[in-house]
């Protein structure tokens, strides 16, 4: 399979004002594909036409050559789209292997409630040790959930968007709050993660997006006005242009 993950020809508008227009791009295995481009460029909108919280105009969302562009986000879920907030209550008092296990549970498309089963059912908490070993937050599977520092707290969610092995990872903006060392832990535990799983990126650290990124696509009023290596985005004039006095790296 060349492409795992392919917008195509999405459009999306709000009584007259076309906020998603005619954007395709696509997604290759082993890859993280950043997606980028000034505030009110129509980011969100496109990140939520993917998780399936809007439905296209026009367009389609393919995922492993299915096309999942009606789907609910749950069952985008199960058709295999990761995303870090795709299940998002952390329970404050569940210990973070509690947390990841009940999120396998879900994935499985058990309901929350089962969670007495989920608590004592081995494959469950195999499963989400070796999503908090991927994401390096292993050490911390017996810590509660409200002790763990923003920064583990984002790998916590990341854990539990990867426990089902999604087929492509959905980030919208990770590094939110984070602080410079966690925001660079964080990009070396992604370049290793985008190996097994390909991500597709939304992401305003501009630091971590050419170091993480392997295309990037700059979105500017909704339209995709360039994609190519961080290299070539670099170099790129209407790419510079669209984030004015905003510096790329």
């Amino acid at each position: 399979m060349s492409v795992v993950l392919a917008l195509d020809g999405l459009v999306k508008s709000f009584g007259s004002l076309l906020v998603t227009d005619n954007v395709t791009l696509d997604l290759k295995p082993g890859e993280c594909h950043a997606l980028i481009g000034p505030n009110g460029a129509g980011k969100t909108t496109l990140i939520n036409l993917v998780s399936g919280t809007l439905a296209p105009d026009r367009g389609k969302v393919v995922l492993a050559d299915a096309d999942i562009s009606r789907l609910t986000p749950p069952q985008r879920a199960l058709a295999g789209l990761g995303r870090t907030f795709q299940i998002t209550t952390v329970i404050r008092s569940f210990s973070v292997l509690e947390n990841v296990a009940l999120a396998a549970q879900a994935k499985d498309g058990s309901s929350f409630r089962f969670f007495g089963t989920a608590r004592n059912e081995d494959a469950l908490n195999s499963r989400a040790r070796a999503a908090l070993e991927t994401i390096g937050l292993g050490h911390r599977a017996a810590v509660r959930s409200a002790d763990l520092s923003h920064g583990e707290h984002r790998l916590l969610e990341l854990a539990m968007a990867i426990v089902g092995a999604p087929k492509a990872l959905l980030l919208d903006e990770p590094m939110a709050g984070l602080g410079k060392g966690e925001s660079a832990a964080l990009t070396e535990t992604l370049k290793t993660l985008k190996t097994q799983i390909p991500i597709l990126l939304v992401e305003h650290d501009m630091e971590a997006v050419f170091k993480l990124a392997d295309r990037i696509s700059v979105l500017a009023y909704g339209k995709v006005i360039a994609t190519g290596t961080p290299e070539a985005v670099r170099a790129d004039e209407d790419a510079r242009a669209a984030y004015l006095g905003t510096k790329l790296p």
